[in-house]
């Protein structure tokens, strides 16, 4: 390609930057000269993956706990396996000095300049037109989250850009993007290196992400078997490129499966949520969509490598949702659907479009009018829909940068309390990501939750509003996230007015029964609170010094009574 050519994937590359990161730039805009350097979040999930990361970069070992504090532990984590991510962020900011947060920050543009850059080349190797792949590149990254249902459904997306969600799918996110292009090289040149860049790619996301490495498998086997079906007389071709990327992956998958034996079983539980069924799974959206491209493909030459490609990114949603049927397992699938198979198969769409028609000039300007105003005004949207929790985050990083790295903490803001291990080394007394580690079970997590609302003097009535509203923690911490969240199974148990009160129940008699003895299990030295907060449980048990004003916050240090 001609540095002519590139130029509408470096602007579609450019511009896509500059609307990921407006969220960032409106809470640095909002905080002015007031920002702490927290990052601005898309979803909650990314305290704990900085945590995680902002503990290796003060050189706690793979087998660390951020929330607990408690290192070497004798089981493996989802975080300490898919390790490759968080090493690769945490190593250059130890050399450089820098924080997690800072490095969240960097890791936002690049992901998007990268992840742009290698669609944009995709998009181009196939159509050959450098204007349509630079419209394609912004549209399939920018609006993945519509094609993440059906289209008679009204979708509120659950991540702004759900590619970006970091350091998980975003940082492995290139990776799952440059397998598809290595693979059609591979394919269409017959290349033993592009077969092997392939496939180390594939080792890559095994190390990164579950949900990647499984759903780029599922996309390999779905296009070789296109291949043999539709060009036998490639024979040789085919063993030749997928057999070297079949074993560069099945030698990976070997060290991989000996530290998956060492997972704590809660890990499951909390995290991957395996379900034992063997319903079809066929009316998501990626599958809609899919046979929409399978639909428009009909009369054409479907053994030309382009159009195989097409329909391997159509076919391949049905196989990962569907793997089920074979395997009666099926995992949280909604991770396919947010962060993989809607890509796919906006891209397949986009292919289908670009390839079948000779696009005029007139639509193509209305494509780029149409991508660059709503790509920002989706940004601007985002922003504003993350603020509050950002603002709060970064007051809070202003406050944990005052403690002296060891001793537990309360905070009575939840932002605060699940963002704090993302600065500190400090212990927490609760979030919502400690089951996330190995150190703690369910039956200590809700122990711990329910010492979090008696300190913050969560009456009753409080409770039982959270408890009935959809996505409150609350939900997650006393009936499980199976349960608080009916996305991740197929036979989801709603939550009864009758548990409700069981554990309204629960909670009053915990508190009724509150001693000396769950005071000092664990022993709190530290609090992080509001002036307009009620202390009078927290009063009852430990002393507070005169404390230390962080904007609208307080630091206490804390003295069992």
């Amino acid at each position: 390609m001609t540095l002519h050519q590139w130029k509408p994937g470096l602007v579609a590359a450019a511009v896509l930057a500059i609307t990921t990161s407006l969220p960032q730039i409106y809470l640095c805009y909002e905080r002015g000269s007031k920002w702490n350097g927290a990052f601005a979040s898309f979803d909650t999930d990314e305290f704990a993956y900085s945590a995680y990361v902002n503990a290796l970069i003060h050189e706690r070992p793979r087998l660390n706990d951020p929330y607990t504090g408690q290192d070497g532990g004798s089981f493996e984590t989802l975080f300490s396996i898919q390790f490759f991510p968080a090493y690769s962020s945490a190593i250059p900011a130890r050399i450089l000095g820098v924080s997690a947060s800072t490095t969240f920050i960097i890791l936002l543009p690049v992901i998007t300049i990268a992840s742009t850059l290698i669609l944009f080349l995709f998009l181009f190797e196939l159509t050959q037109n450098e204007i349509l792949s630079g419209i394609g590149a912004f549209g399939v990254l920018c609006f993945g989250w519509l094609a993440a249902s059906a289209p008679w459904i009204f979708f509120s997306p659950h991540v702004a850009f759900p590619f970006l969600r970091r350091y998980m799918p975003a940082f492995p996110f290139p990776f799952l993007l440059a397998t598809t292009l290595f693979a059609w090289w591979a394919l269409v040149k017959n290349s033993l290196l592009w077969s092997f860049l392939t496939g180390l790619t594939l080792v890559v996301l095994i190390y990164s992400y579950f949900f990647l490495w499984t759903a780029a498998a599922a996309w390999l086997a779905v296009l070789m078997t296109l291949w043999i079906v539709a060009r036998p007389h490639d024979r040789q071709t085919i063993w030749r490129v997928f057999g070297v990327i079949g074993l560069m992956g099945m030698i990976a998958l070997i060290p991989y499966a000996w530290l998956i034996t060492f997972r704590r079983p809660v890990i499951d539980q909390a995290q991957l949520v395996v379900e034992f069924t063997r319903r079809p799974d066929l009316l998501r959206g990626p599958e809609i969509y899919g046979t929409m491209i399978f639909l428009g493909l009909i009369g054409r030459n479907w053994r030309q490598p382009k159009t195989l490609f097409m329909l391997s990114f159509a076919l391949a949603p049905f196989l990962v949702f569907n793997q089920q049927i074979i395997t009666g397992r099926s995992v949280q699938p909604f991770h396919y659907e947010q962060f993989i198979a809607n890509y796919w198969v906006l891209i397949g769409l986009f292919l289908a479009f670009a390839l079948r028609w000779k696009v005029p000039r007139r639509v193509v300007v209305y494509m780029v009018i149409a991508t660059l105003s709503l790509g920002p005004t989706y940004g601007l949207i985002a922003a504003l829909g993350r603020l509050k929790t950002n603002v709060a985050v970064d007051k809070g990083r202003a406050a944990a940068l005052k403690l002296d790295g060891s001793g537990m903490v309360f905070a009575t803001n939840r932002d605060v309390m699940n963002s704090l291990a993302a600065t500190g080394s400090n212990p927490v007394l609760w979030a919502r990501y400690l089951l996330t580690f190995s150190n703690v079970d369910y039956e200590e997590q809700k122990r711990r939750f329910y010492q979090y609302l008696y300190y913050s003097r969560i009456g009753e009535d409080d409770l039982r509003t959270s408890l009935n509203r959809e996505g409150d923690s609350a939900r997650f911490e006393i009936f499980g996230v199976d349960r608080a969240n009916p996305g991740l199974t197929s036979n989801p148990r709603p939550i009864t007015p009758e548990e409700v009160e069981r554990a309204i129940d629960e909670y009053r008699y915990f508190t009724s029964t509150f001693s000396r003895t769950e005071a000092s299990t664990p022993q709190l030295f530290y609090a992080i609170v509001s002036p307009l907060d009620d202390l009078s449980n927290l009063d009852k048990w430990y002393e507070r010094d005169g404390g230390e004003r962080v904007e609208d916050l307080i630091v206490y240090r804390l003295k069992l009574k």
